[in-house]
């Protein structure tokens, strides 16, 4: 069987390889501490892979290699990868300098290809809203990986028979690299070329972009020697005499160029609020929302999850290397290959994971026109305008609370429990709903109906709330004495009404429903009724032990023989 399922997806792969373009290839094997069943993860829309031991290979194993897959969370595969795939970034002397195409460059007279570039942010996620609207969420704590590079052009030598030039090298440095957030300085370095850059407890206007610079200043220092020739005469012994000699000259030169790439970010801190309710029977109710997108409700019991799902792609930008020296202008394929997480709208919406009974109340949001992810990358994600998961409400059973559930965000390790503090209480009472009958005719009957709070006794209006009251298939609603009075055509010998209370923490105090049942044709009808259906089971009993007994020999019927 499990030979059947791999044999499947080899052939699954083997179509869809042919119908998806190539759009790169990640590195051929796992590697920087990267285990081999979390490796693939991090290449969708690239070349899909081979089995490479397809004899021993898990299916499992299979669809990772030959076909992108949702992720259930942001991997903290791809921070491991960024931390170290940076470090091949090749290592250059002050005369060649070398960058991605991603980098921003610039030259000074003596700086030259003076260039920076953002690898990425770890943790941080891309959230794909729309195909306009696509924020990069960074943590409030992380790192900012990255490159800078430059080479020294040192200006050629001359001479000339009355003017000679010597050009030397005093020094040259990566002076400072800084990351600045809303052009405020939050961490500062020397470095070589690779650049690795801590920042702490930034979180600030959380719900806006802000922007993210990697600023690199560099100097150096050249010396010009001059030589020049001066002829000096003077008078000897009554003669004239000229002599030649040559003069030296030093002038220093100094030069500094700042270069800065900058990213668009937004700090993801997701402090959640939200209202909780205990259900009468002690079950556990709650509503999160936030005005940012987040992932979903983590419970003992299981996981509820929102619309987005992950996967984690390349950047091409870092494909290719370009190298520049005093003379040449030559690309190589780039050693890095950094990573980053993105989050989109899945196609399934909102679901649970449980192996007890939990219940998705409510999935609601801003409605957006879902992104193409392209060709090349092969997710069954949303088409056409969806509802983002901003507010989730969900029941969970009675040995849940409120500490155990925790609110988990779309950037690695943006989690927090949901407190008392972040979400105001609600009650949620029984409710309890009488019906009498009020008048019959031979093709109608009119009931009154009455609803009340089981706890207090109150009435319950729902003319001023969400909810109904559903007589036989018919909405009405109760007046403020909590009662009303429905015709109904008469079709059956009972009419049946049932409150169907709106959303608990949209109307406080919220309700659980209650039905009733009443015989349209009286009391006595009723109870006739009821004999007779009661007889009827315990003739068919009696029936059955009389035939039972007459079959098997017994001895047992009648069953009162012995009293």
């Amino acid at each position: 069987m499990a030979r059947t399922t791999l044999f499947g997806l080899v052939c699954l792969w083997a179509i869809l390889g042919t119908a998806l373009p190539v759009a790169g290839h990640p590195p051929g094997e796992p590697d920087h501490g990267v285990t081999d069943s979390s490796f693939w993860d991090l290449w969708s829309g690239d070349e899909e892979r081979q089995v490479v031991d397809a004899e021993n290979a898990t299916a499992r194993e299979a669809l990772r290699t030959a076909s992108d897959v949702p992720l259930d969370a942001p991997p903290k595969t791809a921070e491991t990868w960024n931390r170290r795939d940076i470090e091949e970034m090749p290592r250059t002397t002050r005369s060649t300098a070398i960058h991605p195409t991603a980098a921003t460059r610039t030259d000074g007279r003596y700086l030259k290809d003076v260039g920076v570039a953002i690898a990425g942010v770890t943790p941080s996620t891309k959230v794909r809203l729309s195909e306009r609207h696509q924020p990069l969420y960074i943590a409030p704590n992380g790192t900012v990986l990255g490159t800078v590079d430059y080479r020294v052009a040192v200006p050629g030598e001359t001479d000339t028979p009355t003017r000679r030039t010597e050009w030397s090298v005093s020094s040259h440095d990566m002076e400072s690299v800084t990351l600045l957030l809303d052009g405020d300085p939050v961490a500062n370095a020397t470095t070589d070329n690779v650049v690795r850059l801590d920042y702490r407890n930034q979180s600030r206007n959380v719900t806006g972009n802000q922007s993210l610079t990697l600023r690199a200043t560099v100097t150096v220092a050249l010396a010009e020697t001059i030589y020049r020739e001066k002829t000096v005469c003077e008078p000897i012994d009554g003669n004239r005499t000229c002599r030649e000699y040559w003069t030296r000259r030093v002038e220093t030169h100094n030069e500094t160029v700042t270069v800065t790439q900058t990213r668009q970010v937004s700090v993801y801190e997701p402090t959640l609020s939200g209202y909780r309710t205990t259900y009468p029977n002690g079950d556990l109710g709650v509503v999160v929302f936030r005005s940012q997108p987040w992932y979903g409700l983590e419970f003992p019991a299981g996981d509820i999850r929102g619309i987005w799902r992950f996967y984690v792609a390349r950047d091409q930008q870092w494909d290719t290397l370009v190298r520049t020296d005093e003379e040449t202008t030559t690309t190589r394929h780039s050693p890095v290959h950094p990573v980053q997480v993105y989050a989109y709208p899945v196609r399934t919406g909102t679901t649970q994971d449980s192996y007890r009974e939990m219940t998705i109340l409510d999935s609601y949001g801003r409605e957006f026109q879902a992104p193409d992810l392209g060709s090349a990358i092969a997710l069954d994600s949303v088409s056409g305008p969806y509802v983002g998961s901003f507010g989730i409400a969900a029941r969970a059973p009675a040995e849940e609370n409120d500490q155990s559930l925790r609110a988990t965000g779309l950037v690695r390790g943006a989690g927090t429990r949901l407190t008392s503090d972040s979400t105001a209480t609600i009650t949620v009472n029984r409710s309890e709903i009488d019906l009498t009958i009020q008048n019959r005719t031979a093709n109608t009957v009119t009931v009154g109906v009455t609803l009340r709070d089981a706890n207090t006794g109150a009435p319950i209006e729902t003319a001023s709330r969400d909810g109904y009251i559903q007589v036989d298939g018919q909405r009405v609603n109760t007046t403020a004495n909590g009662t009303v009075q429905a015709t109904i055509p008469r079709e059956g010998d009972a009419v049946t009404a049932e409150y169907i209370p709106g959303d608990w923490w949209r109307s406080p105090p919220g309700y659980v429903g209650d039905s009733s049942s009443v015989h349209v044709a009286g009391t006595v009808l009723r109870y006739v009724h009821l004999l007779f259906t009661l007889g009827v089971k315990v003739g068919t009993l009696l029936l059955a032990g009389f035939l039972i007994d007459r079959i098997t020999g017994w001895g047992v019927w009648p069953p009162w023989r012995d009293l």
